[in-house]
């Protein structure tokens, strides 16, 4: 017995006629017939009488129909996580937003591919408040994300944790402290990392439950212009302490804020019954690399 006998059985039950089924099923009527017969053989029973309706269920067939469709799926589902483990298994499609690369460099990343060259190894940047959503949903196996909340159906591991920090320039009137309160930026014009549209960041949330406005002079989602626009207009920038240890600039210090606000970096997956093998091999390197930056 095959799933390819029971979806012959299926069509005959349904259709109760072995001509209507066997064009269907894209065999003789004589093959089809056959094709019923082992099954009786096999099972040692009858499953099909002629009534006055055409072909009719016994008690047998009537049993066997009510399995049938659940053991077809049951060996499709197989199917499928075996193609997932074994098929897919030379296709990864990685994600690594900005401030990702800025703790594992694509050098690191791309070393993974070369460690293991039966892997397809595909990676993208994109930006931090790039649509991680509709990206995942659409091409990628797994990522490398600054928050996982945006993504749905998906396994995370935290590899990073980081915060949100202040960064000023030299004669700034923040210069020289080692923190400072959110309500001391009341009115204060900064400079900060852009968001995704429609949805809001930590530091803007924390803003308001202390109910201060700071003046959102300018938005950048490169570092590298969030720190010239500090030094050139003298202003204060939002930034995440792990992205300015990793890109330092002497021009500017490090103000850290009283309240605490989480910026961490994760690993996201696709959620699967069955993870692709190359998924989880690169998962494991991730977090040995994780483990080394410590």
């Amino acid at each position: 017995m095959n799933t390819r006998s029971l979806q012959c059985f299926i069509m005959v039950y349904e259709k109760k006629s072995l001509t209507a089924a066997a064009k269907d099923a894209y065999i003789s009527p004589q093959g089809l017939s056959k094709v019923i017969k082992q099954l009786e053989t096999e099972l040692d029973a009858e499953l099909f009488f002629r009534g006055t309706h055409g072909m009719e269920a016994t008690e047998s067939g009537e049993l066997l129909y009510a399995r049938a469709r659940h053991l077809c799926y049951l060996m499709e589902d197989i199917k499928k996580e075996i193609s997932i483990i074994n098929g897919s298994r030379n296709a990864l499609n990685i994600i690594a937003t900005y401030s990702a690369v800025s703790s594992y460099s694509l050098d690191t990343l791309y070393s993974f591919g070369e460690r293991n060259p039966e892997i397809q190894m595909t990676i993208r940047e994109y930006p931090d408040a790039s649509p991680l959503e509709d990206l995942f949903q659409e091409q990628a196996d797994a990522g490398i994300v600054l928050g996982h909340e945006r993504i749905s159906n998906c396994d995370y591991q935290i590899l990073h944790s980081g915060e949100t920090v202040l960064i000023v320039p030299s004669g700034h009137i923040l210069s020289g402290r080692k923190t400072v309160s959110l309500r001391e930026l009341d009115d204060m014009a900064l400079v900060v990392k852009s968001v995704v549209p429609g949805e809001e960041q930590g530091f803007a949330d924390k803003c308001r439950e202390a109910g201060i406005t700071p003046r959102i002079r300018y938005e950048s989602e490169n570092l590298a212009s969030i720190h010239h626009l500090c030094e050139q207009r003298e202003v204060a920038g939002i930034s995440i302490d792990f992205l300015e240890e990793s890109f330092p600039d002497r021009s500017l210090e490090i103000v850290r804020l009283e309240e605490k606000i989480p910026q961490n970096l994760y690993f996201v997956s696709k959620h699967r019954e069955i993870q692709n093998q190359a998924v989880e091999l690169f998962r494991r390197y991730i977090l040995n690399q994780r483990i080394k930056l410590r």
